[in-house]
């Protein structure tokens, strides 16, 4: 499992998650309210879901803050 979180007061808070739960590779996008967004990864094997969740994450956590606070 690959996470970011966002830090409130003293707690923090997942804003996007990759993970393999089911043996499906998926990503999960959550909001304050914590709704959330499933996007299936389709066919790709566990190193590549790592691999595109982390370079995800790198390049776009400012934009997951962002939608987590909205």
């Amino acid at each position: 499992m690959v996470q970011n979180e966002t830090k409130i007061g003293d707690r923090r808070y997942p804003e996007v998650r990759y993970d393999t739960a089911h043996g499906v590779a998926h990503k999960d996008v959550l909001n304050h309210r914590g709704l959330r967004e499933k996007v299936m990864l389709g066919e790709m094997d566990y190193k590549e879901a790592l691999n595109l969740a982390d370079a995800d994450i790198r390049e776009n956590w400012t934009s997951y803050k962002a939608q987590f606070l909205r």
